[in-house]
């Protein structure tokens, strides 16, 4: 008797699988991860000093910081290098179609656009034949070498035989050094290098999410966490002492947790916020690739088993489920562990009723930065010392069985 098959638009076939509306929600939550990391990590690393600014002149003069903001740098080089931009204002978010200015989220438009732009383009054309695509590659290699070669050569041998022999550089007339239109190219590159502090990491990242890429997308977040430690290491106190590049380095306190019910602080909510989207996006990224490759690895007949199909549902399904719980879990601690130094201080006071707990609570050293650092590592022991008298496995298992339940119903 023949087995059992499911249809055809069901079974674990990689063009089907990536039309499943669980592949989709995993790949739209990391995108959507993605972009809000760029825009989080804007408003925390992306401005400049108001005394690095004063020095050069205010608001309204060309400078420019090492900050995660792209406009700024592009105007700055234009300026100050007196060159035309290869590409639109509106292309880098400077204006918009109207040629009005733009400023704040606004600014991300068109380069997001353009990244999705190219994104697409490169994913379609992976879906082609090899040959298209070695002809794609060869096409944008000999583009390039034709624009640096072909103006030089054209302008030079015009002017040769309208003036005569000439060399095409050393000339007290700037039209006939012609070898300054071989640096087009290269002053494009520079271009795309203000852009790239910004959207390189975005670009990658699509490129990793819808081309399935496993490096593209943990180049994007070790790219993300180079900018925070470069960030941090720039704007140390003995760094800056010697060095002041103008960047704005985040306050040396913490806070008081004053958010969600005493929870966060601002400036914590900020930061866990940039590490949770960061843990997201790897997270649904990867976890794309890792059911795929699994599919892939299904000989034909098991493909169209209804018993895989439904185990590959099953996983996906439940790997929803544990990412948005884990993530929430895992804010939470986070949290916890940042302020656990109020919350020993808090208990102390309840128990003792003496005024110990409150000059502890006014001390400056528990409110610096080195002190929650201190915090959270003494909540880490004692979560790990908790693991000998909690049954956390027997825990997790009624969880997860009750989540199990939950679904079946």
């Amino acid at each position: 008797m023949a087995m059992e098959s499911v249809p055809e638009s069901k079974t674990l076939h990689i063009p089907k699988l990536r039309r499943r509306w669980q592949v989709l929600i995993l790949q739209l939550i990391s995108t959507a991860s993605l972009l809000l990391i760029m825009k989080r990590m804007n408003s925390v690393f992306g401005s400049c000093t108001d005394q690095f600014i004063e020095d050069s002149g205010g608001i309204e003069s060309n400078y420019w910081c090492p900050a995660y903001e792209h406009t700024r740098g592009v105007k700055y080089w234009s300026e100050s290098d007196s060159v035309d931009l290869f590409l639109p204002d509106f292309i880098h978010g400077l204006v918009d179609m109207s040629g009005n200015e733009l400023s704040g989220d606004a600014t991300f438009v068109a380069p997001v656009l353009l990244c999705m732009g190219i994104t697409a383009l490169w994913v379609y054309i992976l879906h082609k034949p090899e040959r298209i695509q070695l002809w794609a590659n060869r096409i944008v290699t000999w583009g390039f070498v034709a624009w640096m070669i072909l103006p030089f050569l054209l302008s030079w041998i015009y002017q040769v035989v309208v003036g005569g022999p000439h060399l095409p550089f050393g000339n007290e007339n700037p039209n006939l050094n012609h070898i300054d239109k071989l640096w087009d190219p290269f002053m494009f590159a520079f271009e795309l290098v203000f852009l790239g502090i910004v959207f390189a990491p975005i670009l990658a990242g699509l490129m990793g999410i819808w081309g399935l890429s496993k490096r593209m997308i943990t180049w994007a977040v070790g790219y993300f966490l180079m900018v925070v430690g470069i960030h941090a290491l720039l704007t140390f106190e003995g760094i800056t002492e010697a060095v002041d590049v103008g960047l704005q380095p985040l306050p040396a306190q913490i806070g008081d947790a004053t958010l969600y019910g005493g929870l966060f602080s601002p400036l914590s909510l900020t930061l866990i916020s940039i590490a949770i989207l960061i843990i997201v996006f790897m997270e649904s990224g990867l976890a794309v690739i890792s059911h795929l490759e699994y599919a892939a690895m299904l000989p034909e007949d098991a493909k169209r088993n209804p018993e895989y199909v439904t185990q590959f549902n099953n996983v996906v399904n439940s790997h929803l489920v544990h990412m948005t719980v884990i993530t929430a879990v895992v804010m939470l601690t986070t949290a916890i562990a940042i302020e656990f130094d109020d919350f020993l201080i808090s208990l102390v006071g309840l128990l003792e009723g003496s005024q110990w707990s409150g000059q502890v609570r006014e001390s400056l050293e528990l409110q610096l930065t080195y002190g929650k650092v201190i915090s959270a590592g003494l909540f880490l022991l004692v979560v790990a010392g908790m693991r000998f008298v909690l049954p956390w496995q027997r825990l997790t298992g009624i969880l997860e069985t009750g989540m199990s339940r939950l679904r079946s119903d």
